[in-house]
């Protein structure tokens, strides 16, 4: 049995850690208030090698193989994000200097940590297991819900650096940096920062859904480009005295610190509108690649329906020939009170009974596959009346793997249809299965004893050779004609183990 390990691009898989990291240095570097290139970069380059252990448990942990516990994948996750946290905070405890020397701070230990567990989530998202729970989880990640987080979190961190600033409205000495033993030393003081700055973030957060359900919905889909450009031009005049009205009323603003980009405190400053124009230049793309991923998804979901839809069509097309038959021996071999009657009786009660229950499954075991065709076969051979000679070959270890229930059946059925019924002569079946690993190789052969069998590959083949296409796209092979007097159809297919 193969196991095949997650190989993924190292930048798809560091991505958000690396971001967080770079964010964490850009703060670090503006509270210096330096424009050394020099410094940025030293400080960049030291909070990566603080960061590696994260990096180590973040990559070890997403690339697990396929086979290995979920326990151990998030052992080595707490390994990196929990304990190497934990070891840092002792040694800067016991050592002044690695504690004046780290640049690793409780907030860049958050973000990077929240940036983990989000790849991780975003990953869960992407299989095909739509439990309820990864459905609501699902939700939550929709595009609504993460720009009111990111607003959100905005507002908190802007709070929090306020809150942290001994002269908040000095706007020389201001730095981006959170102290969280502030929030809760003076919290009614960092409750009065978080109320103006959420609301700051409802205005962004306004502009953003006129943007996406008036503007790129109603406008941009319905009337076209030039229309929707207008309708924006129009909005940014519109609604940037009101939100700066707004904006500038909060007690926060001072002769040196605004909330918006006006200096001047004028409602109707170019800074003001050249604001808003740049929220409508941000979302309108974000928004437009969101909507498109949720078409193609919607469109995708419409064709595994009808996928399915047809596979459910064609699974029905089973030729209904074989249970007609089977039902004018029966009537023969009861009129005659023939033994043979309630053994086939019971074989095709146990060949109905897999067809309407494991039938409608979309994967049975390979053995419980061999015995309904060993059942078909034992039913053949009560209706042939020992005309057909039979070379059979089972494969082992059928419990072991899956597949979609019945297909193989197809072939056996073709070949007792072309190469037993049309006949009285004697006539040869093979059917050889081969498992090698995971893959399954059959060979189903007949004789050709009618002129027309030569050249009939039966309704049964073309049905088989669609549901191979839809189910197992590029993990089989499926080859049929005449070879000399016999008819040969060969197949593979890549079994899932269980």
């Amino acid at each position: 049995m193969l196991v095949k390990t997650i190989n993924r691009p190292l930048l798809y898989l560091h991505s958000p850690l690396l971001c967080v990291v770079l964010i964490e240095a850009h703060l670090h570097f503006l509270s210096l208030q330096s424009n050394s290139i020099y410094s940025y970069l030293c400080i960049a380059l030291q909070l990566i090698i603080e960061s590696l252990p994260f990096f180590i448990a973040h990559h070890f942990s997403a690339n697990c193989t396929d086979k290995t516990p979920k326990k151990r994948e998030g052992l080595i996750w707490l390994l990196g994000f929990s304990c190497y946290p934990v070891l840092s905070w002792m040694l800067s405890t016991q050592s002044h200097f690695f504690d004046d020397w780290s640049l690793l701070s409780v907030q860049g230990w958050l973000l990077i940590t929240m940036a983990s567990a989000a790849w991780f989530i975003s990953r869960a998202l992407k299989t095909r297991d739509k439990t309820r729970l990864m459905q609501f989880i699902s939700k939550l990640f929709s595009l609504n819900i993460v720009i009111a987080l990111l607003l959100i979190g905005w507002a908190v961190i802007m709070a929090g650096a306020f809150n942290s600033e001994q002269d908040p409205n000095d706007s020389h000495s201001f730095t981006l940096v959170i102290d969280i033993s502030r929030i809760f030393i003076d919290g009614p003081s960092f409750l009065n920062f978080l109320w103006q700055f959420l609301l700051v973030s409802t205005l962004i957060g306004c502009v953003y859904a006129i943007n996406r359900y008036g503007l790129i919905r109603q406008v941009l889909a319905k009337q076209g480009v030039l229309a929707f450009v207008a309708s924006v031009l129009i909005c940014i005049i519109v609604i940037t005295p009101f939100i700066a009205s707004l904006v500038l009323w909060l007690p926060l603003n001072t002769p040196n610190v605004t909330l918006f980009p006006s200096q001047n405190h004028q409602l109707l400053a170019p800074a003001n509108y050249q604001f808003i124009f740049w929220l409508f230049a941000i979302s309108t793309p974000l928004i437009l690649v969101f909507e498109r991923q949720q078409q193609d998804t919607a469109l995708a979901q419409i064709a595994q329906q009808q996928i399915h839809t047809e596979l459910k069509l064609l699974q029905q097309q089973i030729n209904p020939h074989f249970l007609f038959n089977t039902l004018n021996n029966l009537y023969a071999l009861t009129l005659i009170k023939s033994d043979d009657a309630p053994h086939l009786v019971m074989n095709l009660s146990n060949l109905l009974r897999y067809t309407v229950y494991e039938g409608q499954k979309e994967q049975v075991t390979l053995a419980q596959e061999v015995t309904y065709l060993k059942n078909y076969i034992a039913l053949q051979k009560i209706r042939s009346h020992e005309k057909c000679t039979l070379d059979l070959k089972w494969p082992e270890q059928g419990k072991e793997f899956t597949l979609t229930p019945l297909l193989i059946i197809m072939l056996l059925e073709n070949s007792f249809k072309y190469g037993v019924e049309p006949t009285i002569k004697q006539s040869y079946i093979r059917l050889h299965m081969q498992l090698n690993e995971n893959i399954l190789s059959i060979v189903c052969e007949n004789s050709i004893l009618t002129k027309t069998s030569d050249s009939a590959s039966g309704v049964g083949l073309e049905n088989l050779r669609r549901r191979l296409t839809l189910l197992y796209p590029n993990k089989h092979t499926l080859t049929s004609g005449p070879d000399g007097n016999v008819w040969r159809a060969k197949m593979t297919l890549e079994l899932i183990p269980c």
